[in-house]
């Protein structure tokens, strides 16, 4: 890597890209009273080391507000037209998508016309993420905790900086679950894409840090996956982190080829000790795309789908006809583990993607030696040393420079968050005011009453400024969802009244109906939930999920024929509708509804094998249509 002497100086200009793909819709007023996804990792190796223990213990997220589930997305093939920010340098050109988390959407070598990552020909979502809506695809950055983060599927702020190879693209974001902000520096070194990356904490008190880089790489039969290790911690869809050797965990299958594993996987490559540490996906032909990083990010791991029905399904879900694996690095060993960022304190690091060549000959040697090999290529296009020096020069003479021409806005929060806090931003990096919902959360702290619907703010700095705020209806309410997050049902429940008191809502009576414990009182009040609120789509699923819960699916069935032709007709209500049908004895109607080949569940989430469950019970010996197999445990 040699980025002073670069072909050309890296430029960055803002640009449009088409693409057919989904709608993302609107978020839930809905606030989530518990994480969207459960954790599907549930038991630790009993050898895991302690210090690995206590990280796994600690940061979990116990909901993902403030921030609201994006779950109405639908699978439409629309013309979109996305603001997009394009790097060149004449040998890389990437595209990046500010208003999608800051998504690196394409990398591609100017001379042969090579996509380095895997590139979707639709945007397709599902709910993959902390706040459900989740895409496949490019460059991820995942700020937060466990999982896709909150940002994966919101806009960033985007600026044009200086680099020491021309200009760089600035993207940065305040994360609002953990008070910590995001700024990732993009430009173009020779053939490498850099990424130099700041996490801000702006508060006294240490923080929980979760950070993780996702790249998906399409996948061929005979793709392999290399880095340099003997063990990885692997998680499966079976529901624990086990210490396994690599590439050969279980017997003759080698997980460094994805395709040759049955289940899907995540292998956590045990590469802690190594310097320079790297992974790499490449072609029998010797080319394909390499990861390498400073010392700050410690973990590499490989995710594939394997090579069983269920996952291949996945894939044709989320990318169409193409097949992918994900290559990733962050902070921790594995996933499930969040790392601490001291207050008033900064971490950082340097990544450099690019194209990986090896000699053909090495691709297919044993495992150890094809992935020394990589690892010394990868080594030899961009030096540690080189990187080291990069990065440190970056954060004396660019990380905090300030910005030339703003590209695009992300959320008016951090501004908002300042504001609570009476402080100013960091340097190299500002937050404006946006036309968003940040409004209102300005409007709580001038002290002035909230006539607009506002997710409740939690954190315990907004807690006491929603104390001292005017009574009103929305401040019962925020008091009502923060003793209800905190398990203190009664004082919710009069929090909740009292709102209902000063103004009726339906996300005050939805609370009470979740609080409550008698079916026949919790189903009274998401019917007086949906007088008022006939359109979120949150309400009919959790009214009609409740009642079948309770037994009670002719009360199911009534709630569906009454909601609006809309809502009858997305797959989640009709999938609900199978499941009543099934409840009721009507085991044909319900087969007859799953399998028809417009049942689509848009929302439907990682792991989830609700559809395959129901389809055993309403035809009992029937082979499962492959168009409703999403297991990812390779059965």
């Amino acid at each position: 890597m040699h980025p002073i002497d670069s072909a050309a100086p890296t430029t960055v200009r803002a640009s449009r890209l088409a693409v057919i793909g989904a709608n993302l819709g609107e978020q839930s007023p809905l606030p989530a009273y518990r994480p969207v996804r459960a954790m599907t990792t549930t038991t630790l190796d009993p050898n895991a080391p302690a210090a690995m223990r206590e990280r796994v213990a600690r940061g979990r997220l116990a909901t993902p507000l403030p921030y609201g589930v994006q779950s109405d997305y639908d699978r439409s093939d629309a013309a979109l037209d996305l603001p997009a920010v394009i790097l060149d340098n004449g040998i890389l050109r990437a595209t990046v998508l500010p208003a999608l988390g800051g998504r690196v959407w394409s990398l591609r070598e100017q001379r042969t016309g090579r996509e380095l990552l895997l590139t979707p020909d639709r945007l397709r979502y599902a709910g993959f993420a902390l706040t459900d809506a989740w895409f496949a695809g490019g460059i991820e950055w995942n700020l937060g905790s466990t999982g896709h983060a909150t940002t994966t599927c919101r806009p960033m702020h985007a600026a044009v900086v200086d680099s020491p190879c021309g200009q760089a693209l600035r993207l940065w974001e305040w994360e609002r679950t953990r008070d910590l902000i995001l700024v990732i520096d993009l430009t173009l070194a020779g053939d490498r894409l850099l990424a130099s990356t700041r996490v801000i904490n702006p508060d006294p008190e240490p923080k929980p840090l979760y950070y993780w880089t996702n790249i998906a790489v399409p996948e061929t039969p005979h793709t392999r996956v290399l880095t340099p290790a003997t063990h990885a911690w692997r998680t499966s869809y079976s529901g624990s982190l086990d210490r396994v050797s690599v590439p050969h965990p279980d017997g003759p299958a080698d997980i460094s080829y994805p395709a040759a594993s049955a289940a899907s996987a995540d292998y956590f490559f045990d590469v802690v000790a190594q310097t320079g540490r790297s992974i790499t996906a490449v072609e029998p032909d010797g080319l394909g795309f390499a990861q390498t990083s400073t010392g700050e990010l410690h973990g590499r791991k490989l995710f594939l789908w394997g090579s069983a029905r269920g996952g291949r399904r996945w894939q044709r879900w989320l990318v169409g006809d193409r097949t992918y694996a994900e290559i990733q690095a962050g902070v921790c060993t594995t996933q499930l583990e969040h790392d601490l960022i001291d207050g008033s304190a900064e971490r950082s690091w340097t990544e450099a993607f690019g194209a990986a060549r090896l000699d053909p000959g090495v691709v297919g040697a044993p495992f150890t030696e094809a992935a020394a090999a990589a690892a010394e290529a990868v080594a030899t296009a961009v030096p540690v040393a080189e990187l080291e020096a990069w990065h440190e020069q970056w954060l004396r003479e660019f990380a905090s420079q300030s910005l030339h021409e703003r590209l695009a806005d992300g959320s008016g929060w951090g501004r908002v968050e300042l504001a609570l806090r009476g402080d100013s931003a960091p340097a190299g990096v500002d937050f404006p005011e946006v036309a968003d919902n940040s409004r209102l959360g300005a409007a709580v702290l001038a002290g002035e009453q909230l006539d607009e619907p506002l997710l409740p703010l939690i954190s315990p700095r907004w807690r006491r400024a929603i104390a001292h705020a005017p009574d009103g209806w929305w401040r019962s309410y925020a008091l009502g969802v923060a003793a209800h997050l905190d398990g203190s049902a009664a004082e919710a429940a009069a929090h909740y009244r009292e709102s209902i008191a000063h103004r009726p809502t339906a996300v005050a009576l939805r609370g009470l109906a979740v609080l409550s414990t008698d079916v026949a009182e919790a189903a009274a009040f998401y019917a007086q939930a949906r007088t008022l609120d006939p359109h979120t789509r949150g309400l009919l699923t959790e009214q009609v999920t409740g009642l079948l819960d309770a037994g009670r699916p002719a009360d199911a069935l009534a709630a569906i024929d009454a909601a609006d032709s809309a809502l009858r007709a997305h797959g989640r209500t009709r999938l609900l509708h199978a499941r009543a049908l099934h409840a009721l004895g009507r085991d044909a109607e319900a087969a007859a509804l799953l399998a028809d080949s417009g049942l689509e569940v848009p929302d439907l989430a990682e792991g989830d094998r609700v559809i395959g469950e129901l389809w055993r019970a309403v035809a009992p010996g029937q082979p499962l249509p492959a168009a409703l197999d999403f297991s990812m445990t390779g059965d």
